[in-house]
């Protein structure tokens, strides 16, 4: 929508009404109007690769739809996920920290789609173990009910969706049944169960003693997980192969000074797209300028001095190492330092913009596009293994790592 005609609008309709106080679960037009206009201002002026045309669109229905509705705060809420989930993007995505504390107590477990299934890969609830398998939510085909769900997941392609979608609380009532394979129903109440999460700990131990080791790194908040393996790679720098894991690893930090310790040659970084707007593209504008201009930057190479470790390397990956993990795994796939072994990653990095409004909502906006150092696309296609292994539903419910177990198998090889 032209920006004139959406500042008309708004005009209109706040004049027309009468603006109601916010408390509790109410937002008042003056709000919805408000924060949907810095929405698509955010957007508008960060997000790369923007389709003009079609945002325009989907924000236009989206404006009819906040503006005629009532004051219900949740309705806002799940509008302004739908519209942001339009983007596609993992990195891009609305919050409300008065949604979050009234609907979002999370599930207490993680489900994928696993060959055609969705199958429960962690738990932190009695009722359920990996290798289970939800047929139906509430009497609803777990499959239906996502494809019914899916407009309000932010994500960087259904895969991404398919791995975030019971990540998403709010999509889901606060007490549900589900029916498990087999026909055993359990129920999920999420106010009350007892989850048992278990501590994200950087592990390190030998797998062949003195010769191969092994190093799991759960993400790469603050620094002590990644001084963790730091300390792990010191203890095993005389072995013959390292085996690092940062499967699940979902990012949220920065694993740049693991990533050094273990590179012995120079690497590339991303290549990278962002948007500018205003300022000294203005100064020679004429009739056929361009309001937005995408400046690209490439080519670097990070020289790392002294690595810890510069023995043989594998790192095991999997849909669930997005992000940060995804900024770490990069320069040991182009650079071939190590052996990737496992699942294509989730295929969601950016640097972001993230604007916190007065009423404690929250927009996070992907700001740079990144791309392979090659120029190859990225975002939604992940970083591919080398050696591609696919767990079965029978290897997760007897807890078995067929992934490590190859990856000790290579590590051996000589």
């Amino acid at each position: 929508m032209p920006s004139r005609i959406l500042a008309s609008v708004l005009a209109i309709a706040l004049c027309a009404s009468h603006l109601y106080a916010q408390s509790g679960d109410s937002i008042s037009l003056h709000d919805r109007v408000i924060t949907a206009t810095k929405i698509y201002h955010q957007i508008a002026t960060f997000f790369p690769d923007l389709s003009r045309k079609q945002f325009d669109q989907d924000y236009s229905e989206y404006l009819s739809q906040v503006l005629a509705a009532s004051n219900d705060r949740r309705n806002f809420d799940l509008a302004s996920m739908a519209l942001v989930a339009t983007l596609h993007d993992g990195h891009t995505w609305f919050y409300d920290s008065w949604f979050d504390k009234t609907f979002g107590q999370p599930v207490g477990f993680a489900a994928y789609p696993w060959d055609g299934r969705w199958v429960v890969i962690r738990s932190g609830v009695a009722s359920l173990k990996p290798g289970d398998v939800i047929e139906m939510i509430d009497g609803t085909p777990t499959q239906q009910y996502f494809e019914r769900s899916r407009k309000y997941v932010s994500a960087s392609s259904d895969r991404d969706a398919g791995v975030s979608f019971f990540d998403t609380p709010v999509l889901f009532p606060e007490r549900f049944t589900v029916t498990l394979d087999g026909g055993r129903q359990a129920i999920i109440d999420r106010e009350h169960d007892k989850k048992q999460e278990p501590p994200a700990t950087t592990e390190g131990r030998w797998l062949a003693t003195g010769s191969v080791a092994f190093i799991k790194v759960p993400n790469f908040r603050g620094i002590q997980t990644s001084a963790a393996a730091l300390d792990y790679l010191k203890q095993f720098h005389d072995a013959k192969a390292v085996i690092l894991d940062v499967r699940g690893n979902p990012g949220l930090g920065d694993g740049t000074a693991l990533q050094r310790s273990l590179m012995d040659k120079p690497y590339p970084m991303w290549t990278e797209h962002s948007n500018m707007k205003g300022g000294f593209l203005l100064r020679e504008y004429d009739i056929a300028y361009p309001e937005m201009a995408q400046i690209t930057t490439g080519e670097a190479m990070i020289r790392p001095r002294n690595p810890v470790y510069t023995g043989k390397l594998t790192l095991l990956i999997d849909r669930g190492c997005t992000c940060a993990c995804e900024d770490f795994v990069m320069a040991f796939k182009v650079t071939k330092r190590a052996q990737m072994v496992g699942e294509t990653t989730a295929g969601s990095f950016s640097f972001t913009n993230f604007t916190q409004f007065e009423n404690g909502m929250i927009l996070n906006i992907a700001s740079v596009r990144h791309t392979f150092p090659d120029g190859s696309k990225f975002e939604g296609i992940g970083i591919a293994p080398d050696v591609e292994i696919h767990p079965t539903i029978q290897d997760l419910k007897a807890g078995k790592d067929v992934v490590l177990d190859r990856a000790l198998a290579l590590a051996t090889q000589r």
